[in-house]
């Protein structure tokens, strides 16, 4: 067998079946198995995952186990996988019906790589959002993968799993024990991503839109916790990457000083979304007063980072200095603006 498709599932009721149904459709001719990892789903998402496999049994696998976090389920996939090559999906999203037919064209043209990136498109509100995510159309060999070191650090273009299918031997070699993380919110596929690049010799980069991300499938504001903040701490990926420059070979100042501006930059974001979320001001300053230091690493300074017209770096020194009336401020600009810009849109389109 060629391909197995892992998908992790936990209470995605209303998108599951759009999703296992543009599997099944895919146009490859060949064989390939979709392998579903119910998380301990407490709706019907388990139940329409052993419907599925009634009906599919040649094709889909149902694995059902206690609930502990994406990066466990992906475990319990890539463990029963038995195709040659890996592919992920969310089950909140779904695939383009040409996805392993492209894929497998690519890899018989560029002689079995260890690993496809595909580019997505975003699926917003029951509608294709035309915004792609542009990658560069190539064959990298071994010498050239410093490319993908540098853009892990510093962009998330290459960090999804679901954009990759990657030789399943990788997978299952890969030395790291992810069960510690078991529970974590926040950077599974950062954090897997960083060995997958490592142990790959050679790969290619299509550009064609394989894969639909679905956005805002539920706000933090409907959930709105302060206690949900340490949750989506990622740290962890942090100590991953570090554990990895020496590897890379770029184990020096800049390089370490570009992984903490990123790092910096993904907590004053997860500021902004918790503080955007919150629904009066007793929640917003208690994400003001939320530990943020604890989303850096310990020798993080901002001055480090200088600059005068970064957002974020004036973002945290507020923060640090506790400045509720600026920040609220800040924000409220921020959502008149974004009206205006729907505003705007909404009139040119008429």
């Amino acid at each position: 067998m060629k391909y197995s498709i892992l998908v992790p599932v936990y209470n995605v009721e209303n998108y599951i079946e759009q999703c296992i149904d543009s599997l099944l459709s895919q146009t490859y001719k060949g064989d390939y198995e979709i392998i579903l990892v119910d998380d301990g789903s407490t709706d019907s998402s388990g139940d329409i995952c052993d419907r599925y496999a009634e009906k599919h049994p040649d094709k889909i696998k149902v694995v059902h186990k206690k609930n502990q976090g994406l990066i466990s389920a992906r475990d319990a996939g890539i463990e029963k996988a038995q195709g040659e090559y890996c592919l992920f999906v969310d089950s909140d999203d779904f695939a383009e019906d040409s996805l392993l037919q492209v894929v497998d064209e690519e890899i018989e043209k560029n002689n079995n790589p260890d690993m496809v990136v595909y580019s997505f498109q975003y699926y917003d509100n029951g509608k294709i959002n035309k915004r792609k995510v542009d990658i560069p159309n190539k064959l990298y060999t071994k010498e050239e993968t410093a490319f993908f070191y540098e853009q892990l650090i510093a962009t998330p273009t290459f960090t999804s799993l679901w954009t990759k299918a990657v030789k399943t031997e990788i997978l299952k070699n890969d030395p790291n024990d992810y069960s510690q993380y078991y529970g974590r919110n926040m950077g599974e596929d950062w954090l897997r991503s960083i060995h997958i690049f490592t142990a790959a010799e050679s790969i290619v980069c299509c550009n064609s839109v394989l894969y639909n991300y679905r956005t805002n499938l539920s706000s933090i504001s409907k959930s709105f916790s302060v206690k949900s903040i340490e949750k989506l701490n990622m740290l962890h990926v942090y100590e991953q990457f570090l554990k990895y420059l020496p590897q890379w070979n770029i184990d020096i100042e800049e390089t370490v000083k570009n992984l903490k501006s990123r790092f910096f930059g993904e907590a004053m974001y997860t500021f902004s979304n918790f503080y955007e979320a919150a629904k009066n001001n007793s929640e917003r300053k208690a994400v003001v007063d939320f530990n943020w230091d604890s989303f850096l690493p310990a020798d993080f300074s901002v001055e480090e980072l200088e600059n005068g017209n970064d957002n974020a770096t004036l973002l945290y020194k507020k923060i640090k200095e506790k400045d509720y009336k600026f920040l609220r401020l800040h924000f409220l600009k921020k959502a008149i603006y974004k009206k205006y810009k729907k505003l705007k849109a909404r009139i040119k389109s008429l």
